[in-house]
């Protein structure tokens, strides 16, 4: 059994009392706050997209920071001009500093070899 949900996660407020909670009216990058329960913050939570550029998009909660890595199954070069954006095969982005401790480091190493697993059968 691997690390990864694939199950979407059930919201702990309704879509009004939450946005009446934690919105940021100025759009600013990073103010998401998850609308999750304590258990499925705790969770793996991955997404496989399928088509023109596959990846597994997984993300996680941890210490505060919602953390988000991409694994991609190809790098992509690319073009300013076609609206193409570059990636390599791990994109990982977060909302803030992304502190760690050993365990976490060594599930998110899993879950990325899971989501490998996954995109090269």
């Amino acid at each position: 059994m691997g690390i990864l949900s694939f199950e979407k996660p059930a919201k702990v407020r309704s879509f009004k009392d939450h946005a009446e909670r934690y919105s940021s009216d100025s759009g600013i990058a990073g103010t998401y706050v998850p609308n999750m329960s304590k258990a499925d913050m705790k969770k793996w939570k991955a997404k496989h997209i399928r088509g023109k550029d596959e990846r597994i998009e997984i993300r996680k909660s941890i210490n505060g920071a919602q953390m988000l890595i991409v694994v991609y199954k190809s790098r992509q070069e690319g073009d300013w001009h076609a609206g193409i954006h570059s990636h390599e095969n791990v994109q990982i982005s977060a909302n803030g500093k992304i502190q760690l401790a050993f365990a976490d480091w060594q599930e998110m190493a899993q879950a990325i070899e899971e989501a490998k697993a996954l995109l090269f059968p």
